[in-house]
């Protein structure tokens, strides 16, 4: 059982390397990505993914991220207190990683609209390539008292910023922030719903993507003429 178990762990970590690979570089610069082989603490960090994802938070310990990294404990304890800030440390990694990826858009993008439906792109993506650990994290960063509920928060603060930011460049104005909230609490929503409720085929992804860049892009666009050039609302097929 526990081979079976370490087996999927490192499938898991397999298909986490694939899905970041093209983004390594940048990565590796701008949030410090912890790729195996680097030392120790990389080496916790990388391999503790697939732990937390495939047994859960409550039921992880630290000899199954000893095992798993291949690492002493008094290494472990060099690094981290406890699970607890290996976990803080993977999801400030993932959404550093997130932000990076919203930032490069926002310098390339050719207007507002454009900005808007690639970050929506990106964030589903995001979510599909890495939905165990996106859900394991979201879950988690939901529960009250959870100790990254305050690393949840400052994410969407950021994403806020750079949404209100690009905003205020085209349009001149700032919107109340809870326009942008709302945005990010509908896609987070969404997103826990494909990983809970669904099989997260990419024509489901794609289905979801394009409702939420519709919406987005609408809730974004301050003079209605302009909405002919935005996505289309998605409608269903006559039965």
């Amino acid at each position: 059982m526990e081979q079976n178990q370490a087996s999927q762990d490192n499938v898991f970590v397999d298909l986490l390397m694939k899905a970041t690979e093209k983004e390594l570089d940048l990565a590796s610069v701008e949030v410090n990505f912890p790729i195996p082989g680097q030392g120790a603490k990389s080496d916790v960090l990388f391999n503790a993914i697939g732990v937390f994802t495939s047994k859960g938070v409550e039921d992880t310990t630290v000899q199954d991220l000893l095992d798993a990294a291949n690492v002493s404990r008094r290494t472990f304890y060099k690094y981290f207190k406890n699970k607890v800030e290996v976990l803080e440390s993977i999801y400030e990694i993932a959404a550093g990683l997130l932000m990076a990826r919203f930032k490069a858009v926002k310098k390339e993008s050719a207007s507002l609209s454009d900005f808007v439906v690639s970050c929506v792109e990106l964030f589903f993506d995001y979510h599909a390539n890495l939905g165990p650990l996106i859900r394991m994290m979201t879950e988690e960063a939901l529960r009250a008292g959870s100790p990254l509920a305050p690393h949840r928060a400052s994410l969407q603060e950021q994403m806020v910023k750079l949404f209100d930011d690009r905003y205020f460049e085209e349009e001149g104005v700032r919107l109340d922030p809870k326009v942008y909230y709302s945005l990010i609490w509908m896609m987070e929503s969404a997103s826990i719903n494909i990983l809970t409720n669904t099989e997260a085929t990419q024509e489901v992804v794609n289905s979801f993507k394009a409702v939420m860049s519709a919406i987005s892009a609408r809730a974004m666009a301050s003079n209605p003429e302009r909405w002919d050039a935005l996505p289309r609302l998605p409608v269903l097929e006559p039965a």
